[in-house]
């Protein structure tokens, strides 16, 4: 676009996130195929018309595409960043980056205070977690382990997640859902 803003990197990843092929969406927005794949590799600046109609396809006001823009250009996060998702008897998730409608994975800190325990069902399919601190009993199913600080481990959301403080101290997992 005019500014420098890249807008089809981002259309691409909406698109795929609704399961649409580029000629699908052509369709659905009465626009061609070519038009759709020169917007996604931004070689064309669509009218504000035109990107309004990509989006009602893509089910995305224009006001959260670009804010969500804007914010896509920031990769660093800090501590003040982090917001808390949930709370619970002995343990706070907290998202380490804030939730964005066009990201993919959702990169999360589950801290678990001594001999805590964590059960939530996810709605991703899949999930990779790191043991920042602590040990902890992980159980999917009936499948259950021990993992120990500096461990990690990559699982299916096919049932629900439990996470056991089994220390005397504070543990943390970091949990990226997908």
């Amino acid at each position: 676009m005019a500014n420098g803003m890249k807008i089809g990197p981002k259309l691409r990843r909406l698109r795929k996130l609704r399961g649409l092929t580029i000629e699908e969406l052509a369709d659905k927005a009465d626009l061609t195929k070519g038009f759709i794949s020169q917007l996604e590799r931004d070689k064309t600046v669509p009218s504000v018309v035109t990107l309004k109609q990509v989006l009602d396809v893509l089910g995305v006001d224009l006001a959260t595409f670009f804010s969500d823009l804007e914010e896509r250009e920031r990769n660093i996060y800090t501590k003040k960043d982090r917001i808390v998702e949930r709370e619970g008897k002995g343990f706070v998730i907290q998202n380490l980056i804030p939730k964005l409608k066009y990201l993919e994975m959702e990169p999360q800190c589950i801290i678990l205070q001594p001999e805590a325990q964590f059960v939530q069902s996810y709605e991703e399919d899949e999930g990779f977690g790191f043991i920042l601190k602590g040990r902890i009993e992980l159980r999917v199913g009936p499948e259950k382990r021990i993992v120990n600080r500096g461990d990690c481990f990559y699982i299916f959301f096919d049932h629900k997640l439990e996470i056991r403080n089994l220390t005397k101290k504070q543990a943390e997992v970091l949990l990226v859902n997908y």
